[in-house]
């Protein structure tokens, strides 16, 4: 029996991590949006928020934006930062529903482009949450409301954001997802649209909500005990603590962008009713830490609890086969994420281990038992239309894998097109070729230097995770002008599926 496993199916992982618990562990991740910069109760919130968690031993993840972390320091809060600095700190964009967002400046950009124009925008934001906290890096990075972008993920070490030197995602939405379970993409850890694994009290000042919250994630634990672990998401913005109507939504609803000095706080809420939503959260709170086998983890947590292997250790040379035969098999309708064991590899991996592999063989790298992966992203355009090849003559190939060996190793991206001379064809056509050398080689112990490489047409089956395009996607989020929609950024995000993988708690 072959001893791969498609990432469609369910599967059940241990822990490595911050502490260890029995089998079927749940780790709830407790994040907050802190990004109301206009209403000053806001920041005696987020104070009240640190102390009353660090005071219940549980360190959350607070994602700050740029203004508000100038706010504080304007305002001479140095309690609040005091307080911050004993959880995690994040980023939540530069100015958050200043328009332009993230994603009406990256809705025309390509990959290249849109990875640099995040970069000039976002970078100045993040270096000032960074020295304002005292901190040497930022854990992760969530999108103002809706405005996502792919471009976003790929340029968080640039600017900035790395745990462990590994780039972190925390956030809600379903532009992409995988399973409801952390992945990989674009070379970070993600936590996003985990679907039926988020939870929270539907509304802090209603006294009928906090019952069924409680069971809520009381269900929610219990299932995923029952499948071996996993993780809950759960946030919050410390606004909502104080406010009576998002501070955003007062002053820059559907395209709305006065400038500063007409920049309006949003109604209050009493502070009876602030006290009552406290001590609700505070009995919630309470109410997670009796689940058995649950504990709070962190953003900056992620990368020692879902490490990735391929790249921690290296990729077994012994994965070559299986994967290579996987690629060929008959019923494979396209290029696919696969795991092996403890092993995830995206498409992008598979792509990388086998150029490696026929290097080795072609005597260009001497041959390893393990062989390291490194952070290849997906092309940064769509490729040429597939073509009528059947074969490669083994020169052709030889010269192709030169090509793309370069590609490689000088832009880190998987190339867009593969040249067979003057023609060209899409990457993961070239893949199959790849397989077919390693198969060959594998099963008859030398090159097909006479017969050629096989090669056919292949579909990248990822991209199947990245959401269609409909006016409520983007457009659905109170700041962007009704029925906005970005469908270039969804082109580009499918590409970058090239590099989508599930996220496998360590052991």
């Amino acid at each position: 029996m072959k001893n791969y496993i498609l990432i469609g199916a369910i599967f059940c992982t241990a822990f490595l991590g911050v502490a260890r618990l029995s089998a079927g562990e749940i780790d709830v991740i407790l994040w907050f949006d802190t990004e109301d910069y206009l209403l000053p109760a806001d920041d005696d919130a987020t104070k009240r928020l640190c102390d009353l968690l660090t005071a219940h031993g549980i360190r959350a993840t607070f994602k700050l934006v740029g203004e508000k972390a100038r706010v504080l320091e304007k305002r001479h809060r140095d309690d609040v930062i005091a307080a911050l600095q004993k959880h995690d700190i994040g980023y939540h964009s530069d100015f958050h529903s200043v328009h332009p967002t993230p994603s009406e400046y990256l809705a025309e950009c390509g990959f290249i482009d849109g990875v640099a124009e995040f970069t000039r925008r976002e970078a100045k934001g993040a270096a000032d949450v960074r020295r304002i906290l005292g901190v040497d890096t930022l854990v992760c990075y969530g999108q103002p409301g809706s405005s996502w972008g792919c471009q976003a993920i790929a340029a968080l070490k640039e600017i900035g954001i790395a745990p462990h030197g590994i780039p972190c995602y925390v956030d809600d939405g379903s532009h992409v997802g995988l399973d409801e379970k952390p992945f990989w993409y674009c070379g970070a850890i993600n936590v996003y649209h985990l679907g039926k694994n988020t939870t929270r009290i539907k509304d802090l000042h209603d006294p009928n909500a906090l019952a069924p919250a409680k069971e809520k994630v009381t269900e929610i634990a219990e299932r995923l005990r029952a499948e071996g672990g996993g993780l809950i998401s759960i946030y919050y913005h410390p606004c909502e603590w104080v406010h009576r109507q998002f501070w955003d939504g007062v002053n820059f609803s559907r395209g709305a962008n006065p400038p500063a000095a007409l920049w309006k706080a949003p109604p209050q809420r009493t502070e009876a009713e602030t006290d009552a939503a406290f001590a609700r959260f505070g009995e919630y709170i309470d109410h997670i830490k009796a689940i058995k086998d649950v504990r709070f983890v962190t953003a900056s947590d992620l990368p020692e609890l879902y490490p990735d292997k391929t790249r921690v250790d290296g990729a077994p040379a012994s994965d070559v086969l299986p994967i290579a035969e996987r690629i060929l098999d008959e019923q494979t309708k396209g290029a696919d994420m696969l795991r092996l064991d403890d092993r995830a590899y995206s498409v992008a991996d598979q792509f990388e281990l086998l150029t490696q592999y026929a290097n080795m063989l072609m005597g260009r790298k001497e041959t390893a038992q393990r062989i390291r992966l490194t952070t290849i992203m997906g092309p940064d355009s769509a490729p040429p239309p597939h073509s009528a090849l059947t074969k490669l003559q083994f020169t052709e190939f030889a010269a192709a894998l030169r090509d793309v060996t370069q590609y490689l190793e000088t832009q880190h991206r998987i190339p867009p097109r593969v040249f067979i001379g003057a023609d060209a064809i899409p990457p993961a056509d070239f893949l199959t070729a790849l397989a077919g050398l390693a198969v060959h080689f594998q099963k008859k112990g030398s090159l097909p230097a006479l017969q050629g490489v096989e090669i056919r047409a292949m579909e990248l089956l990822p991209a199947k995770h990245i959401a269609e395009d409909t006016p409520n996607l983007f457009g659905g989020w109170i700041i962007h002008k009704e029925g906005f929609r970005a469908p270039k950024i969804l082109d580009v995000a499918k590409l970058q599926t090239w590099t989508l993988k599930p996220a496998i708690r360590g052991k």
